[in-house]
C-alpha cells in the first residue's frame, strides 16, 4: 500500500482492476484513507518514463490527491497486447498517524492494443472528477474528438517537441475538437513564472521604467533546444507591451511607428540564463546565476545600479503541482503565442 510498493505496481487482469482495487483497500488498515480531486492520466511512449512517472505521482499525491492513471504505449509493436498493474501512493497526513492515498493504475498497450486508449481512459476514470491529460509523446493524426472532448486540462511541454509549428497547429486542433472545454497548459510556460515575475517586478525600478517606451532592442539567450522557450517569453514581452511582430519575422513594432530589433542567442546553461532590454543611451539585464535572479541597469539620470531577485527552484513535480493547482485558463499564454506563432516554425 505504501509508495515504495512495487512500480509499476501489483499485475492485474485488465478486466478485474475495479475488484483487485477494492480488494487493495479492503485489506488496508484504518489509518489509510482513499483520496481523490482529480483523475490524471499521463500518456508516454517512452519504455523508461513508467519509472519516472510512478516517482512523480509519488511525489505529488501527497499535496494533490488523485486516480493516476499511467500509460506506456508502443504503438509500432509487431505483436499486440496490454497489461495492467495497480499500487497506491501513502503519505501521512500529520494527524494521529493517518494516511491519505491516491490509486495508480498503469498500463502497458503494444501494438493494435494501443488503439483502444480511449476506451481505457473512459473505463478507469474515478467517477465525475476533473481530467487533467498530460500528453508526453507527439501529437499525430487522425485526432480522436471523442478522447479530446472529456478532458478538461491538457497537459503538454512544447519544449520537448522536435516541430513546434506542427504541434502548436494539433493542439489548436484538438482545442477545436474539445469546443473549448479543455484547458491547454503548456509546461514550458509555466516554467516561465519566474522570468515572467521577476521582469514585471524589475520594472518598478524607476531606471527600467523611464527606459520602458524607449526600448530598440531585445535579446534573450537560451540553451541549445530551447529556443521554443525565448519565444515564449518573447511573446510575452510583446503581447504585454503592444509589440506586433513584422513579416520579416526579425523585428517588432510599436503603436508610434518605432521597430524593436531582437535576437535569440544560444549559450549552453539554464534553459534562459539572460534577458536583455535596451535603448540608445540605457539597457538592463536579467541573468539566472545560481538560483537567483541578478539584475543590472544602467540609465541616464540614475546610478548604474545591481541586485538580486530570488527565483523559486523549478523541478517537474513543482511545475505540475502548479497546472493541477490552477482553476482557470490561461489568457496569457494565448496572448504571447499568437504574438510570437510565426518565430516557432522557424528551426531550432
Amino acid at each position: 500500500m505504501d509508495a515504495a510498493t512495487i512500480a509499476p505496481g501489483l499485475p492485474v487482469e485488465i478486466g478485474r482492476i475495479d475488484k483487485e482495487l477494492g480488494k487493495l483497500w479492503e485489506s488496508a488498515d484504518e489509518t489509510k484513507t482513499r483520496a481523490s480531486l482529480i483523475n490524471l492520466v499521463i500518456y508516454t511512449e517512452e519504455p523508461g518514463a513508467l519509472e519516472t512517472n510512478t516517482n512523480l505521482i509519488a511525489a505529488i499525491a501527497g499535496k494533490h490527491a488523485c486516480r493516476a492513471i499511467l500509460i506506456l504505449a508502443n504503438p509500432a509493436a509487431q505483436e499486440s497486447g496490454a497489461r495492467a498493474w495497480i499500487s497506491a501512493h501513502c503519505r501521512f497526513s500529520g494527524k494521529g498517524g493517518n494516511q491519505i492515498c491516491s490509486e495508480q493504475i498503469t498500463f502497458r498497450l503494444d501494438g493494435d492494443a494501443a488503439a483502444s486508449l480511449p476506451n481505457i481512459v473512459f473505463s478507469h476514470l474515478d467517477s465525475d472528477l476533473p481530467l487533467c491529460f498530460w500528453w508526453q509523446a507527439p501529437f499525430r493524426e487522425p485526432l480522436d474528438g471523442k478522447l479530446w472532448s472529456w478532458v478538461d486540462r491538457l497537459i503538454f511541454d512544447s519544449s520537448t517537441w522536435a516541430n513546434p509549428a506542427a504541434q502548436f497547429a494539433l493542439v489548436h486542433r484538438i482545442d477545436s475538437l474539445a469546443e473549448s472545454h479543455a484547458v491547454l497548459c503548456d509546461l514550458n510556460w509555466t516554467r516561465l513564472h519566474n522570468w515572467r515575475v521577476s521582469l514585471a517586478n524589475l520594472f518598478d525600478h524607476p531606471a527600467a521604467l523611464a527606459i520602458l517606451g524607449r526600448i530598440d532592442s531585445a535579446c534573450v539567450t537560451a540553451a541549445p533546444g530551447f529556443r521554443t522557450t525565448a519565444c515564449l517569453l518573447l511573446g510575452w514581452l510583446a503581447a504585454q507591451l503592444r509589440w506586433k511582430l513584422l513579416p520579416a519575422g526579425d523585428r517588432f513594432e510599436v503603436s508610434d511607428g518605432r521597430h524593436i530589433a531582437f535576437e535569440i542567442r544560444e549559450a549552453a546553461g539554464e534553459d534562459l540564463s539572460r534577458v536583455e532590454l535596451c535603448c540608445a543611451d540605457a539597457c538592463f539585464h536579467l541573468d539566472l546565476i545560481g538560483g537567483f535572479f541578478r539584475a543590472t541597469l544602467r540609465a541616464p539620470g540614475f546610478p548604474d545600479s545591481a541586485f538580486t531577485l530570488a527565483a523559486s527552484p523549478e523541478n517537474v513535480a513543482g511545475t505540475l503541482l502548479s497546472e493541477l493547482s490552477r482553476g482557470g485558463r490561461h489568457p496569457l499564454y494565448a496572448k504571447s503565442l499568437r504574438a510570437i506563432l510565426p518565430l516557432v516554425s522557424a528551426k531550432e
